[in-house]
């Protein structure tokens, strides 16, 4: 029940359809028949106009996700038992329509699996991801485009463990330290997206694992410099992915899924 409602909270809750449903709202309001709503709507349009374009123009998302990139530097251990990618964005109806695996943006996770897998040779080697989804996909399931993508770039795939139950990042931990039971002298690394390593660590500590971060995809560099850039759907689109992550990280926490609001 958890899973479906943070489906439908964040259809609400993203920072993009938050401003385009108060656009709208403010635009019915002034249209209304009484002058103290149509002025509130008047208002309200003009607000949320300033604000498109001031994220329009500065680097709001970027400076958003900067603090979840930074939380978790990557380590590279001397001794690795085990690596972890997580499931992403694979997309499974375009995959079988297009005949190679696709994503949206979870790709550069599985170029760092590839490297790390390489780099330790013995290390058991661990996909999980089921579907995010509300409504399964039936044409083909991520696990089938995560395994080709890993076959594709050299992983070798008949040594892996393939997890694809879960349906969200607790399940990942929760599903796979039921499959893996990895002893807690175990080191594993963790492979996902830079941004989401706070809550990933977090979730998978508590699910009992000995995980080291190795993140996959920076989206920005770390730093805060007020560059001028008008670019309102990227700077919306890494709104989004920051504001996902941390509600998560406060929903994970009041849930008792994680020890910490913000990780260490």
């Amino acid at each position: 029940m958890s899973f479906i409602a943070s489906k439908i909270f964040w259809v609400f809750a993203s920072p993009g359809n938050g401003l385009a449903l108060a656009l709208l709202c403010g635009a019915f309001l002034a249209m209304a028949r009484g002058e103290r709503w149509r002025a509130f709507g008047r208002r309200l349009v003009f607000a949320v106009a300033v604000l498109f374009f001031l994220i329009g123009i500065f680097p709001v998302g970027a400076w958003m996700l900067a603090p979840l990139e930074n939380r978790f530097p990557s380590r590279v251990p001397d001794h690795v038992d085990g690596i972890i990618i997580l499931g992403g964005d694979e997309q499974p109806r375009i995959s079988e329509a297009r005949g190679q695996p696709v994503f949206l943006d979870s790709g550069r996770r599985y170029l760092t699996f590839a490297a790390l897998a390489r780099q330790y040779p013995q290390a058991k080697l661990v996909y999980t991801g089921g579907t995010a989804l509300i409504t399964p996909d039936s044409v083909t399931r991520q696990t089938a485009v995560a395994r080709q993508a890993l076959a594709g770039i050299g992983v070798p795939v008949e040594r892996m463990v393939f997890e694809d139950v879960s349906r969200n990042t607790r399940e990942n931990a929760v599903m796979s330290f039921t499959i893996l039971q990895p002893k807690p002298t175990e080191v594993w690394l963790l492979v996902t997206s830079a941004y989401h390593m706070p809550r990933s660590m977090a979730v998978f500590r508590k699910a009992g694992w000995n995980v080291v971060p190795a993140a996959a995809g920076y989206m920005t560099d770390g730093t805060y410099a007020a560059r001028l850039d008008f670019n309102l759907g990227q700077h919306l689109l890494e709104m989004g992915w920051a504001a996902h992550e941390y509600y998560g990280l406060l929903a994970y926490r009041l849930m008792g899924y994680t020890d910490a609001l913000w990780p260490e």
